[in-house]
């Protein structure tokens, strides 16, 4: 009996304890526009752990999406998040302040640095962000983790990602992702211009005394 309960004493001290989750908050962007974040964890010593992300609420009309890199820093975690703004033209919805990701490396790790940088494809932030280290990531060189919302057409989460980065680093960005991103207003139709009316007295047309909204050509 003390045996076996020295047995458990040794397996309970023995067992790690479970990893901590933390929360981390990332700016939403402003209308047509894209926000990148990095999330970093210091690994100073023992094989580096595997990440897991999820939403820790909610994402309004915005589009995240969130990757590792397949080539880690030393002795660092890093996950790269991109959150774009997808409110349409003309929408009354209201725009979200924050989106917030939870984050649970396996193995117990310090609380997490996030840097960001907000509304990169109008403006090039200040300072370049901690995550243009990383250089240039291709859709390859990025391993998928989350996505939540509709993407801009044709661009998946890693390829959002790249483009995202790319912006703030001072890297050209591919027109197709601007323009999915920020598509262009439609424009507006012409003015209906009626022909002109001319009574018959037998059919009893009687032609309408206002014309419709629009500036139509006026006969010579």
């Amino acid at each position: 009996m003390r045996r076996a309960a020295l047995v458990a004493l040794v397996v309970a001290v023995a067992a790690p304890a479970p990893a901590r989750a933390h929360r981390v908050p990332v700016r939403a962007p402003a209308q047509f526009e894209v926000t990148v974040a990095q999330i970093r964890y210091a690994v100073p010593h023992g094989p580096r752990p595997a990440l897991r992300l999820a939403l820790a609420g909610p994402t309004g009309l915005d589009y995240v999406a969130a990757a590792l890199p397949r080539h880690q820093p030393r002795h660092a975690l890093v996950a790269l998040v991109a959150v774009v703004n997808r409110c349409p033209r003309g929408s009354l919805a209201a725009d979200l302040a924050q989106v917030v990701l939870r984050t649970r490396p396996t193995r117990t790790l310090g609380k997490p640095r996030i840097s960001q940088a907000m509304n990169v494809l109008a403006t090039r932030p200040a300072s370049t962000p901690p995550a243009c280290a990383l250089g240039p990531l291709a859709v390859g060189d990025l391993r998928f983790a989350l996505r939540a919302g509709s993407p801009p057409q044709g661009f998946g989460a890693r390829a959002t990602i790249a483009q995202a980065l790319a912006a703030p680093c001072g890297r050209s960005v591919a027109p197709a992702f601007r323009h999915a991103v920020a598509p262009e207003a439609s424009p507006s139709p012409p003015p209906y211009c009626p022909p002109p009316c001319r009574p018959v007295s037998r059919a009893r047309i009687v032609c309408p005394l206002e014309t419709p909204p629009g500036i139509c050509p006026q006969p010579a």
